[in-house]
């Protein structure tokens, strides 16, 4: 079963998006392969364009039993596509939950801020990514910078 997933994956990636979910089908009245292969499929629907598609198999995908590494992408994979349709208080609460889960998980938040942006919490989405910039950058022209970055970070309107 797992060399079948494996084949699907090589043909979402080839951009093969029906072969790869024909494949991935009967896994899904499997008990133990049923979880992997909605969040392989809801992929291909996310791959294909088709997000509103993928939504319900990465919620399938929830119920299942999955790897740590498969629950942070099934998460971040429904955050992301609620966000793309618009649904930006769902992508919310995805988002939140993923960051909860998974803290260290920096790819994660450039999206919660556009998810933030989308909801009209600029100066939280700002915020969001001046701090990620100042603990991820290897440019030494912004490190020089980062106590007044984090000094703003914090409140984006106060003057002196």
């Amino acid at each position: 079963m797992d060399s079948i997933i494996q084949q699907a994956i090589r043909l979402r990636k080839q951009e093969k998006f029906s072969e790869s979910r024909a494949l991935l089908e009967p896994l899904l009245d499997s008990e133990h392969f049923a979880a992997q292969a909605n969040l392989h499929i809801a992929w291909s629907f996310d791959n294909e364009g088709r997000e509103s598609d993928a939504v319900p198999h990465y919620k399938s995908a929830l119920l299942g039993t999955l790897s740590e590494t498969e629950r942070f992408d099934t998460l971040f994979g429904l955050a992301c596509t609620y966000r793309s349709l618009g649904d930006y208080r769902q992508a919310l609460e995805y988002f939140d939950q993923t960051i909860s889960e998974f803290p260290e998980a920096d790819e994660v938040r450039p999206f919660y801020a556009m998810c933030l942006y989308n909801l009209g919490r600029h100066k939280e989405a700002v915020s969001l990514l001046l701090d990620l910039l100042v603990a991820t950058t290897n440019s030494d022209a912004i490190k020089e910078y980062q106590r007044a970055i984090l000094l703003y970070s914090k409140d984006l309107d106060r003057t002196w």
